[in-house]
């Protein structure tokens, strides 16, 4: 059998680490990202789950472990009455629960093993027509068919519309996150979120003296001086007389989005292009991996059996196993979300509520099993 050739189209984090991993297959992968990129400074970050970590160290190599930080324990905080109350913590073991990586520095590691890796082929090109029939990308002075395509090119890409339209499960969060890393002299070796009457923000160490935060707000907030207000907040929670120096503040649009349909032909929407879930439980891509990975399965079994990738039904079988677990965490993420957004008249319920639910041990157990390896 001639072999198969899988197409990748886009060449941020998703993109990237799916092609890396699919690099392992007994295929030829092509990687295709814009010609031109702006040279900006990336500082958001990252968090992955044990699991999750374990199957990404395989690909990028155990020398680049030293990138992640782990955290073993994750305090959760609620704000009432201008304090700032621990409600829960999570932690098995000594275990490490989570690994925090910077964005920039895992794509670098990735481009540098991708440009040493004979089969993957690499097209700095603008993808100037498809032909979904054919599954074939017109680049502008080639044309090449694939027996799959992956289209890893985010929400807002006219390739992801032109494919699989725009059908989706969303709601207007009306919330905007604002992201960056800072410096400080403190004891900080594990991860927190608090939640607080703004929005979640969550703190996540990425080495001894720096954490990345993530402090999602309402839209109708006045960010006049939002370095300063950051600033202090975070200082105020984390009961420091220190100085806290903040990098180069990122933001970025929130968003409940779930595409109802995936798939057209031999083509494969993947990554954010396919859902945008909240970033209060840092789920977003871990779901990505695992459905990296369960599309990786679902080509091994056609590969193993013979069968020709084109016009099968892996894709068809990948959205089966893959769709009710992202959707699940996608309304079950968005819930916990509602839940502790500040509201006067229900905040009594509220406290009752989380005043003794760290006792619930299998309630924490489930937790973590699902945040580690996901449902299935």
């Amino acid at each position: 059998m001639k072999k198969q050739k899988i197409c990748i189209v886009g060449d941020g984090l998703t993109g990237l680490t799916t092609a890396l991993i699919f690099s392992t297959l007994n295929i030829d992968v092509h990687l295709v990202g814009p010609k031109i990129r702006k040279k900006i400074s990336d500082s958001r970050t990252t968090a992955v789950s044990a699991n999750n970590y374990d199957f990404l160290i395989k690909f990028i190599g155990e020398k680049n472990s030293k990138y992640f930080w782990p955290s073993k324990r994750i305090d959760l905080y609620y704000e009432l009455d201008s304090d700032y109350r621990q409600f829960m913590n999570f932690e098995k073991k000594g275990e490490n629960l989570m690994y925090i990586f910077k964005n920039e520095i895992l794509k670098k590691i990735i481009k540098n093993k991708l440009t040493r890796e004979k089969k993957i082929k690499i097209y700095t090109d603008e993808i100037k027509n498809i032909d979904e029939n054919k599954a074939q990308i017109i680049l502008n002075k080639k044309k090449i068919v694939y027996d799959l395509i992956l289209v890893c090119t985010g929400q807002k890409s006219k390739l992801v519309k032109n494919l699989v339209g725009t059908r989706f499960i969303n709601k207007d969060i009306n919330e905007i996150a604002f992201t960056s890393i800072f410096s400080h002299k403190l004891n900080l070796p594990n991860s927190r979120q608090y939640f607080l009457k703004e929005g979640p923000l969550a703190i996540l160490p990425i080495g001894k003296n720096q954490c990345s935060f993530v402090w999602s707000m309402n839209k109708n907030h006045n960010f006049k001086n939002i370095n300063i207000e950051i600033m202090k907040k975070i200082k105020i929670i984390l009961k420091s007389k220190k100085n806290i120096k903040i990098k180069n503040l990122d933001f970025f649009p929130i968003s409940f989005k779930f595409n109802i349909n995936c798939i057209k032909n031999n083509f494969l929407v993947l990554g954010e292009g396919s859902y945008n879930v909240h970033p209060v439980a840092g789920q977003g891509f871990n779901l990505i991996l695992r459905d990296i990975k369960g599309l990786k399965e679902e080509i091994e079994k056609n590969l193993i059996n013979g069968i020709q990738l084109k016009d099968s039904l892996v894709l068809t079988k990948y959205l089966e196993k893959r769709k009710p677990e992202n959707l699940f965490f996608g309304l079950g993420i968005n819930f916990i979300n509602s839940f502790f957004k500040y509201n006067k008249s229900i905040e009594p319920i509220k406290n009752i509520i989380l005043r003794d639910i760290n006792k619930f041990k299998i309630l924490k157990d489930i937790s973590l099993n699902f945040s580690n390896r996901g449902l299935f």
